[in-house]
């Protein structure tokens, strides 16, 4: 007796029916479909809510933009509102030598307002002081009218309008690169959960025709 006869005498192997064995082939198909169909969708559900942070990270991210140009456009429309009604007030009075003096400064600052590249503290120092001008102008008049004191309230209230554009810039200036990066983070999240979805998608179609095949051949089909 060869050693291969003596191990089957000792180990006899068991002959599957077919139809064991298509039971067995289609317990083992049915378990990954269950499988691969769970974590499919659990993987749409995490996909999707991902998608949906990723667009509501570039709306944010389109609206800061967006309202960055605003504000920085405002600021410099307010700064020449502010000058052309300054010339107005002024206009018809008698300018002393210490007016034009306070008149050339205001000008000069007006000047670093609307040209210059300035840093937040800067232009906040120059409303200011255009602010502190314009007072020291009205005071120096002989006499103060109900029109002028209006001008000076109106040239203020501009004045202090584009110091809260200034202050909420600074507020959000640096939130876009903020965004950009959690949406760049986001999207290659999710980019590579789609990858696993494909992947996920294929084999369960893979299993279900297998499936189909094999539930045929137990029913007696071709």
């Amino acid at each position: 007796m060869t050693e291969i006869e003596i191990q089957a005498e000792y180990n006899p192997v068991s002959i599957l029916s077919d139809a064991e064995l298509h039971s067995v082939v289609i317990k083992k198909h049915k378990m990954f479909l269950h499988d691969f169909t769970e974590e499919l969708d659990s993987l749409d559900s995490t996909v999707n809510s991902k998608r949906t942070e990723y667009q509501h990270l570039n709306n944010e991210l389109e609206a800061l933009e967006t309202r960055i140009v605003v504000l920085r456009e405002k600021r410099h429309q307010l700064y020449h509102q502010a000058k052309k009604l300054r010339e107005k007030l002024f206009e018809n009075i008698d300018k002393g030598e210490h007016f034009l003096h306070l008149d050339n400064e205001i000008n000069d600052t007006d000047n670093r307002l609307q040209n210059a590249n300035l840093s937040s503290m800067e232009e906040l120092d120059c409303i200011n002081k255009v602010g502190e001008l314009v007072k020291e102008m009205v005071q120096g008049l002989p006499e103060i009218n109900d029109v002028q004191r209006v001008g000076m309230a109106s040239i203020l209230d501009i004045l202090k309008t584009a110091e809260s554009a200034r202050k909420e810039l600074d507020g959000m200036v640096d939130a876009p690169a903020t965004h950009k990066s959690e949406s760049i983070s986001i999207k290659g999240e999710f980019e590579k959960m789609e990858s696993r979805q494909r992947w996920l998608k294929r084999r369960i179609e893979l299993h279900t025709d297998a499936l189909e095949y094999w539930e045929k051949a137990m029913a007696g089909g071709e």
